[in-house]
């Protein structure tokens, strides 16, 4: 590949990448550490289950061992702790596999493992 065939190449993606609009969650969490997670899904959170089993409406951050509930009726279990609230706010699920997921919600980003 010559170097006359790069030049395009770089031209296009300097268009595309100061025409498009970033991502909704650009601006909150760090992309830094999702570097080798693939974007899997946009969910929102509709509620949590704490420890006693005791479900609540709308998303008061993660702890250890809280369940986040989402308007599909999955979840995921915390594995880090943050803080946050909102109602149905929108979460970005990452993985780089089935057992190894980030969650962004907001600026946070917490590791998080599916309910099974």
């Amino acid at each position: 590949m010559g170097r006359r065939s790069l030049v395009p190449l770089a031209a296009a993606l300097t268009l595309v990448l100061t025409s498009a609009a970033p991502p909704a969650f650009a601006d909150g969490c760090d992309l830094d550490e999702l570097i080798g997670y693939q974007l899997v899904a946009r969910k929102n959170v509709e509620g949590y289950i704490d420890d006693s089993g005791q479900e609540h409406s709308g998303y008061y951050g993660c702890t250890i061992g809280r369940v986040l509930v989402f308007s599909d009726h999955t979840g995921v279990r915390c594995l880090s702790t943050g803080l946050g609230q909102g109602l149905m706010p929108p979460a970005y699920l990452f993985a780089r596999t089935r057992d190894n997921l980030k969650l962004c919600i907001g600026d946070n980003l917490f590791n998080v493992v599916p309910v099974r």
